[in-house]
């Protein structure tokens, strides 16, 4: 029978089995209580070195000129864990079923799990940045290390051959930090899932502490499943033992000797590590956001009911509204409406508790695409004139900032990491654009013909072919992860958008559908039709579980999911 798991297993020490006291850290990355340590070395130590206990690796004394009994106490104490015991000490002494027997049971919750988020969120969030940060420093120490390398290689040939030398000298240090960047860059990505976490436990504190100003019972019972559920996320992050990250180094790999006699000026190529073989062990499932409503959905048999329709159209308008593309900017007390009108030169926005425009900004030319930065600002393609508008949606919509582009994007999404996905008009191209608005990466036609409309899925873009009514899932380096099955069903596809189970939607023009893909590109079935009042759909985007779909007419529909 396997042995139960316990938090105290991972906070004890090996030689005394009981809870670390001065917790002293090895070289070998094991740990022991001061007076365990110091008895050990006691027994054991040999010319001023002595083993490990547990991996039995050899151990040298830092300075041993002090008294044998002190030596135990050079090494360091691991702060980290002195913190999470105290943590764990005090989420069990608070633990108490007995307390405050008399409150509303509700609100103990939410006192509870607000201070025990504030304590595992803080704890977490200094955790991830130590492992960052000792990752880093070691691609950086290993950089400057292999810098150092190529120097004196590059010394040994420059009498002979000075100037071929220095060339490839700056051409060998260009590559290696552009490789060192890259490196840590991808050191952090490896914490995405801890990032979120610590995100969410942020937002659910900020959440409990104006519920309990506002001591609105209702609101608190309403609320209280979020608490628990981020409670038992960070207690079980706490739990589950962490991974022992290996150091990353970036080297040189020298180039092989021949017998010629001619002189090469070929230093080595940069070796990088593999940061993609660290695997976070940790297990944070947080795929769906704990802010969203808790409805048991079926996906793949629940239809989607129409609840609401909005008319976009003004008495100023000069004819009828096209509306390309749709976001709606979820708040507190309700949901703001954008929509691009293609027809009118305008952006127009509605709150979802009301049926008239709120707010329009003319624009100079025809615009077609949205986006939504992290800052909520909002993004909006003019490829007439080849610009991009950055506009803040409040009460009023008021321009930000105009940026002038190279070609004439059309469709635009922001990356997780805040590079741009942009799909060009005319020239019928996909490129990846940095916050500086530089070209990083192309994807070439003959992956996906003439792209338009897309959209993010996690790490990866959803995009769709307007010529071939194709819907491609592929990587943020070009990379096909999948391509539509069943196409042939397909007439005219517009606007794309995924729920938060990251199952695909799109619309089908020609046929008044709104079709869903599973998450790996297969037709599941047409979840919306013409016999729910749906003609002509233009674009749509998803709100936690509600979609919103614009029409060639300029009305705006509104679904929920429902029961069959």
């Amino acid at each position: 029978m396997a042995t139960a798991y316990s938090i105290d297993d991972q906070i004890s020490c090996s030689l005394c089995l009981d809870i670390f006291t001065d917790p002293r850290g090895l070289p070998c990355g094991h740990t022991f209580c001061l007076t365990c340590l110091q008895n050990h070395i006691d027994a054991n130590n040999t010319d001023d070195t002595f083993m490990c206990p547990n991996c039995r690796d050899v151990v040298g004394i830092p300075d041993n000129k002090p008294p044998i009994s002190s030596w135990a106490s050079q090494f360091k104490r691991n702060l980290a864990l002195v913190d999470a015991i105290g943590l764990i000490k005090q989420f069990k002494i608070c633990d108490n079923p007995r307390a405050t027997i008399q409150q509303n049971p509700n609100r103990l919750v939410i006192e509870s799990s607000c201070e025990t988020i504030k304590k595992f969120s803080h704890f977490i969030e200094n955790q991830m940045t130590s492992d960052i940060e000792r990752l880093q420093r070691s691609v950086d120490v290993s950089a400057t290390q292999t810098a150092a390398q190529m120097q004196r290689q590059g010394d040994e040939l420059i009498a002979e051959f000075t100037i071929a030398v220095h060339t490839e000298l700056e051409k060998r240090n260009s590559e290696l930090e552009k490789c060192r960047q890259s490196v840590n860059n991808e050191i952090v990505e490896l914490f995405t899932d801890v990032n979120r976490l610590i995100e969410e436990s942020k937002e659910c504190l900020k959440l409990g502490e104006n519920l309990l100003r506002s001591a609105s019972l209702s609101d608190m019972k309403r609320h209280v499943s979020k608490f628990s559920k981020i409670q038992k996320i960070t207690a079980d992050y706490l739990a589950t033992p962490r991974p022992e990250f290996p150091d990353l180094a970036i080297t040189l790999v020298e180039p092989e000797k021949t017998g010629r006699k001619t002189i090469f000026a070929e230093i080595g190529r940069i070796s990088r590590p593999d940061v993609k073989s660290i695997k976070i062990t940790h297990n944070i499932y947080l795929h769906t956001s704990i802010f969203e409503p808790e409805v048991e959905i079926n996906r793949k048999s629940d239809r989607l009911k129409h609840e609401q329709t909005i008319n976009a159209k003004l008495e100023s308008d000069t004819g009828c509204p096209m509306l390309l593309s749709i976001l709606v900017l979820e708040g507190q007390e309700s949901n703001k409406i954008v929509v691009t009108d293609f027809g009118n030169k305008c952006v127009k926005s509605f709150s979802s508790q009301h049926k008239t425009v709120q707010s329009l900004y003319r624009t100079s030319s025809r615009p077609c695409c949205l986006a939504k930065t992290r800052d909520h600002q909002v993004l909006v393609t003019l490829p007439e004139e080849r610009k991009l508008l950055y506009l803040n949606v409040q009460d009023d919509i008021q321009l930000m900032k105009t940026v002038t582009s190279k070609k004439d994007y059309r469709g635009i999404t922001v990356l997780p990491d805040d590079n741009m996905a942009m799909t060009g008009g005319i020239s019928g191209c996909m490129d990846i654009l940095n916050q500086r608005y530089d070209v990083i990466r192309s994807i070439p036609n003959n992956v996906i013909p003439n792209p338009v409309y897309l959209t993010v899925k996690r790490d990866s873009l959803i995009v769709v072919s307007f010529t071939t009514n194709i819907v491609t899932c592929v990587s943020s380096s070009g990379q096909v992860m999948w391509v539509s099955r069943d196409s042939a069903r397909f007439h005219q596809l517009y606007g794309v958008a995924c729920d938060t189970e990251e199952f695909v939607y799109v619309c089908d023009n020609d046929r008044h559908a709104i079709v869903q893909l599973s998450r790996d590109g297969m037709v599941i079935c047409d979840v919306i039709t013409q016999k729910d009042g749906l003609k002509k759909p233009v674009s749509l985007c998803f709100a936690r579980d509600k979609l919103y779909v614009t029409q060639e007419n300029g009305e705006i529909k509104l679904f929920g999911w429902s029961k069959t």
